[in-house]
């Protein structure tokens, strides 16, 4: 599976705040995410991504990432740009992957270590 389809595969559910139409910015804007979850089977991860007070000063938006085995990741920030608090929760995200995988709280399929190492 190529990077393309596997952002899509991996695609989040969008929730509160934001339309079906923003799909695919969203996405992109989230694709580096999808490299660091890789190592877990498509159907193992799940993203979902929701915005409170969008028309506020200050839009809250919450990234929840949830791998079938593993603890839930929380990210969230509020900037007045939608693109700007999308990137920070995105950062911080791969930022709680990384430590998780580090600190060995989330391990990955054992068949899949291998694979990736190649």
């Amino acid at each position: 599976m190529n990077h393309h389809q596997q952002t899509l595969a991996r695609q989040p559910r969008l929730g509160t705040g934001f339309a079906e139409s923003e799909a695919k910015w969203v996405t992109r804007r989230l694709a580096p995410l999808v490299t660091r979850l890789r190592s877990f089977a498509d159907t193992a991860v799940e993203l979902h991504l929701s915005i409170k007070d969008r028309d506020g000063a200050d839009p809250r938006v919450t990234l929840v990432c949830r791998v079938a085995g593993q603890t839930r990741l929380v990210a969230t920030a509020a900037a007045r740009r939608l693109g700007t608090a999308v990137t920070e929760v995105r950062n911080d995200m791969i930022r709680q992957v990384e430590g998780a995988k580090a600190a060995q709280i989330w391990r990955e399929p054992r068949h899949t270590r291998a694979h990736r190492r190649r």
